[in-house]
């Protein structure tokens, strides 16, 4: 009886180790992002800076991430930064020469309070793969630096043992495309239905 007892306090207590460490840092929510799928993620920010207000929150878009679209957070001004591509790429009739390279949230959130920041983002195909959203969090005049990442090809729990982790998801296997079909299925069935490119 007492070891049950003794083994129920001690998962107890590593969930509430769990638990605190996760809190304790900027993370994504959930943690999770299906391959290929356009995600909607959200950046938890828990603290300020010590007893300090967050004022900016300056968000690293990994390279990985193919589309990425932030939202607008009342009360706070959003600012995209971009960045030229080495190669354009094209999709479709458009063709792509820069991509965002950084967000830029700035306004005041108070250090006993949580904060939720939205944004979009495609995810890569590789399952396994982590993520990171490198952060840099600042309080007036002072900052943490949320970008320490594990090494390619190690596992996601690794980023906790990180002393200021990236807020990171690892991405999982989705098991159906996220529209219900691949999109060479949908273009099929444009061109089946009339929809598709203009025949002679």
């Amino acid at each position: 009886m007492k070891k049950n007892k003794l083994c129920v306090v001690g998962i107890g207590v590593l969930l509430s180790v769990a638990f605190n460490l996760a809190s304790a840092h900027l993370v994504i929510e959930n943690f999770k992002g299906r391959a290929g799928y356009n995600e909607f993620l959200t950046l938890m920010v828990p603290h300020g800076c010590g007893p300090l207000a967050t004022t900016e929150l300056r968000m690293k878009v990994p390279p990985s991430v193919a589309l990425f679209a932030p939202e607008q957070k009342d009360g706070w001004k959003t600012e995209v930064i971009m960045r030229k591509l080495d190669e354009p790429i094209r999709r479709g009739p458009m063709v792509i020469t820069e991509v965002f390279d950084e967000v830029v949230w700035r306004g005041n959130l108070p250090s006993n309070q949580l904060g939720a920041f939205r944004f979009l983002a495609r995810m890569p195909n590789a399952v396994g793969t982590v993520v990171p959203f490198k952060t840099i969090q600042k309080c007036g005049d002072e900052e943490v630096r949320w970008i320490d990442v594990v090494d390619a090809g190690e596992p996601a729990w690794k980023m906790w043992v990180a002393p200021e982790p990236a807020p990171f998801v690892e991405v999982i296997d989705a098991g159906v495309p996220q529209l219900g079909a691949t999109m060479q299925q949908l273009q099929e069935a444009r061109e089946q239905a009339g929809g598709g490119p203009a025949r002679e």
